[in-house]
């Protein structure tokens, strides 16, 4: 891991940040901007006399590897949010069939990057003067990319777990319409009629319409990730931290759409950032969407499955890699100390290493370790006569105040 050769300032949400780069899972576009964002990083008020002795957290900024710059990140609805639809305009792509068969094959051996996004948050109420104003503070943010563990063996040049599939019949989406549907014949799981359609003959149905404004969508899933077991083990390990604060996990995925515009004016125009805030600040936006929504015709009918694991009819799994419990049995040192340490960004594998190879994990937020067990206890106690006060003043009570730990809500 190498060392940065200088430190990096402290990590400020960006309140202003907003991804115009995604889009939904639906097409249920929103053309009004939603701008939110998180306040400055945390830093215990009540350790300030303590700060210049206190181990000081990980500054350590990986290198941006993927589209998204997790070290500025947006947020959706509470949500952070990653660059998961790539556009694409191409000409040839729009009455060339075979051209656009080949675009999606190839577009589909680019594994999606999945993540594992990492939050403690707090709210903190500071008066000024006869007001009182709450903060929503974060106490760490950890980002974790587990693309890797979707190849064979590890090789990035191995996609031959990667199945490319097409929508069965009974199954609601978008299918050269406005709104999802099934196909003719086909009532929920009771398909009466013609076998489904091969992506070829999907290919040859888009480049056949007439229709000016279209869109063809390859998604990219990632099937067999046990997120409901990685979840309850990593709330398990940040509550044994002592940590009081709200843990969000997420499981957002980059690069998880790949959208094909037929090639003309009003999709150049549509996908440019400028002229959308043009229509955003103007309010023109209320005129063009409905026009856009109706006018477009959405292919939605072609998957490429990266599976972390698969399951037969059996019940029984093959996995692609690791299974869920041995992935959290390597790497739950390096995100415990991490928490620890307060860290904001992505973290990779080479710089988790590199924690796990420290001596002992570092102390928890709010109190010190100098060695001396006298001095850490009557320290200690100080702190949390200083936590019970602070409870009391902003209204919290004494049990608040008293229950230890650190990122509590105040």
């Amino acid at each position: 891991m190498g060392r940065a050769t200088q430190t990096a300032p402290p990590y400020r949400d960006d309140p202003d940040a907003v991804s115009l780069h995604t889009t939904p899972d639906d097409y249920s576009y929103d053309d009004a901007p939603e701008i939110s964002g998180l306040p400055p990083s945390y830093a215990d008020s009540e350790t300030d006399s303590t700060a210049a002795i206190a181990a000081p957290p990980i500054h350590h900024v990986t290198p941006r590897s993927t589209r998204t710059n997790h070290n500025s990140p947006s947020f959706k609805n509470g949500k952070p949010t990653v660059c998961d639809t790539l556009n694409l305009l191409d000409p040839k792509l729009d009455a060339d069939p075979v051209a656009l068969e080949a675009e999606l094959r190839a577009n589909a051996e680019a594994a999606p990057t999945p993540y594992i996004y990492i939050m403690g948050t707090h709210k903190e109420t500071v008066k000024r003067g006869d007001k009182k104003e709450t903060q929503h503070i974060t106490d760490f943010r950890i980002v974790l990319n587990m693309k890797r563990y979707l190849y064979n063996n590890f090789n990035a040049l191995d996609g031959t777990s990667m199945a490319l599939t097409t929508v069965e019949n009974g199954e609601k989406t978008h299918r050269g319409t406005i709104l999802k549907c099934r196909a003719p014949g086909a009532k929920q799981d009771i398909e009466v009629g013609m076998p489904k359609a091969t992506l070829t003959e999907w290919c040859h149905r888009y480049c056949a319409s007439p229709r000016m404004l279209r869109i063809f969508r390859l998604e990219r899933t990632v099937p067999g990730l046990d997120t409901t077991h990685l979840k309850n083990r990593l709330e398990g390990l940040i509550a044994a931290t002592n940590y009081r604060g709200n843990v969000s996990i997420t499981f957002p995925i980059e690069d998880r759409y790949t959208d094909i515009y037929t090639c003309n004016k009003i999709n150049k125009w549509r996908l440019k950032t400028w002229v959308c805030w043009i229509f955003y600040l103007t309010f023109l936006w209320i005129f063009t969407w409905p026009y856009l929504f109706f006018m477009t015709k959405r292919y939605s009918v072609v998957k490429a499955e990266w599976p972390f694991s698969i399951t037969y009819h059996d019940g029984s799994k093959k996995y692609t890699t690791v299974t869920e419990e041995q992935w959290f049995e390597k790497w739950n040192v390096a995100v415990r100390r991490l928490v620890l340490d307060r860290y904001q960004g992505e973290a990779n594998e080479q710089m988790m290493e590199g924690v796990i190879a420290r001596p002992a994990d570092p102390p928890m937020p709010g109190t010190i370790n100098t060695g001396h067990a006298g001095v850490d206890s009557a320290v200690g106690i100080l702190t949390q006569g200083f936590q019970v006060a602070r409870a009391i003043q902003s209204g919290g009570g004494i049990g608040r105040g008293a229950q230890g730990g650190w990122g509590y809500d105040t």
